[in-house]
């Protein structure tokens, strides 16, 4: 029987609770644990935490930051605020934004290191989400950003939306 990436991090998360249960939930006591159940930890958290105070250090024109280039390829999850392309049920791409979208009261025009094109990875497909989501993937850092009004500073390959 073939295991699908979901069920087997489901397993792991199970695993590392009951584990937890067992023995204690504090890094002081992963020692503790069974080394298989120790071994297991970090690939729970794959995910760095990036935000768009970061990615806002990206200015057009001028050389990306090590800060943003920290992340150039890494697996990331970024909070913000969906904004749908074309259709708001199985969509394959989107723009992430810092703010909410049509929000022309209290936000000033975003601009394009405060947006990031997502494309769902192969396969996968995401349906419309109010609010602020989470979005999980590998970061990619465009480099060589000419026109500030039409490209693409960053580009997320989505494996999902929360």
């Amino acid at each position: 029987m073939k295991t699908t990436p979901a069920f087997r991090n489901s397993a792991i998360a199970l695993l590392l609770w009951a584990g937890s249960l067992c023995f204690a939930s504090t890094n002081a006591h992963a020692a503790l644990m069974h080394p298989l159940t120790a071994s297991l930890l970090p690939a729970l958290n794959t995910y760095q935490t990036l935000s768009f105070r970061t990615l806002r250090l990206y200015i057009p024109g001028k050389k990306p930051p090590q800060d943003v280039m920290e992340f150039n390829g890494k697996s990331v999850e970024v909070m913000g605020f969906m904004a749908a392309l074309t259709q708001l049920e199985d969509i394959d791409e989107f723009v992430l934004a810092s703010s909410p979208p049509m929000n022309c009261f209290c936000h000033p025009p975003l601009r394009v290191n405060e947006v990031v094109f997502v494309q769902m990875k192969k396969g996968k497909l995401t349906q419309y989400k109010g609010g602020v989501v989470k979005v999980r993937g590998k970061l990619i850092v465009n480099t060589n950003v000419g026109d500030e009004f039409a490209d693409i500073m960053y580009t997320i390959e989505c494996e999902e939306v929360i």
